[in-house]
């Protein structure tokens, strides 16, 4: 394993401070609970999030001075939607380096939102040994990339599949609440103009966000 991490690294010139870093960022919690180990990738992808949404909106007021806030906001949300994230960490074949426990049958078959928070993880770690700069160099040989050459077009998700599908009859306004959040179960509502329309649940907000969209959206198209 120490030898595919380097590898990696490799490719973005990091010489790493704490090595102990990038192997948490691939430590799935199975693996740390075999071992009886303290850490697992699940806080560094916590850390990771953060950093790859500040990354990416400093990136878009820089790129699209025009844009208004709305507009911001929906081109974020495709940068940094669950599937984009899953095609990164794909492209940097993240998925080889993770470490399982035996409660892991198929490991060559894992979720793609295991996938999704390993690149978490992984920018997570990067940032605490590297700082935001190299952050920013991984993240333009990725999302930023995959956003400039609109490879992401097609891949557009629910949150803003519902937003354009609201706006088609006024000005709407759609509220993400979240009811609960403990680590690895989320609780959202989403309400539009004041009025409870759906409920999401996943192991992170956005992952219950998008289910709330989801099950909203086709609420809707259902009742027109």
């Amino acid at each position: 394993m120490r030898t595919s991490i380097q590898l990696l690294l490799k490719q973005f010139n990091i010489q790493p401070k704490k090595y102990d870093l990038y192997e948490q960022a691939f430590t799935h919690s199975s693996y740390s609970y075999k071992h009886q180990l303290c850490n697992n990738y699940e806080k560094l992808e916590f850390l990771g999030d953060a950093v790859i949404e500040l990354i990416v909106s400093e990136h878009l007021l820089k790129k699209h001075p025009e844009m208004n806030e709305g507009e911001l906001s929906k081109e974020r949300i495709v940068m940094v939607q669950s599937r984009t994230l899953a095609k990164a960490s794909h492209l940097l074949q993240l998925p080889k380096l993770i470490r399982f426990g035996d409660s892991i049958k198929d490991k060559t078959n894992i979720s793609e939102n295991i996938v999704e928070d390993v690149f978490e993880s992984f920018i997570g770690a990067v940032y605490l040994d590297q700082g935001l700069a190299k952050c920013y160099t991984i993240l333009k040989r990725t999302i930023i990339h995959f956003y400039e050459i609109h490879s992401l077009n097609e891949m557009t998700d629910f949150k803003t599949m519902l937003q354009e599908l609201i706006q088609k009859t006024g000005k709407h306004r759609i509220v993400y609440k979240t009811i609960s959040h403990v680590l690895g179960n989320c609780r959202v509502e989403l309400w539009i103009d004041n009025i409870k329309q759906a409920t999401g649940i996943g192991n992170k907000i956005k992952h219950a966000q998008i289910q709330a969209a989801r099950n909203a959206f086709n609420q809707l198209k259902k009742d027109k």
